[in-house]
């Protein structure tokens, strides 16, 4: 395993941040620096530019192929088309699937947290996941 568990999981609090924001691509942001209703509705909403976004994208950047390979593994482990002990396969199958960026096809898919969670108990059940 190239991902430590605890890497996955701060993967999966930040991908739930995330989730839980609304796309909006026509908010336009009010010029009042003491509105603090406006900086609430801000951090509830998701665009071109967001913090968390970035992070997750710089972050799912940094790491080698392999690891990429293994997240989008645990996401398909999740979501169910594989079993947690398909571990292996899932992640062969990722390899020879990828045509893009991973963090672009990860941020798009629908629930990444929950997903990532289900498929990493999934394989820890299973007994396949050896620690990075």
């Amino acid at each position: 395993m190239n991902i430590a568990e605890q890497m996955v999981q701060k993967l999966i609090l930040r991908a739930r941040a995330y989730d839980s924001k609304e796309q909006i691509d026509d908010y336009e942001h009010e010029r009042d620096p003491d509105n603090g209703e406006t900086d609430a509705v801000e951090t509830l909403l998701t665009g071109d530019i967001d913090p968390i976004r970035t992070e997750i994208e710089d972050w799912l950047d940094s790491l080698d192929e392999e690891a990429q390979a293994e997240l989008v593994a645990l996401y398909w482990i999740g979501r169910g088309d594989y079993e947690g002990n398909d571990f292996p396969q899932a992640v062969r199958e990722a390899r020879n699937r990828r045509s893009g960026s991973t963090a672009a096809y990860l941020l798009g898919a629908p629930m990444l947290g929950d997903y990532l969670e289900l498929g990493l108990d999934a394989v820890i059940e299973a007994d396949v996941y050896d620690e990075a």
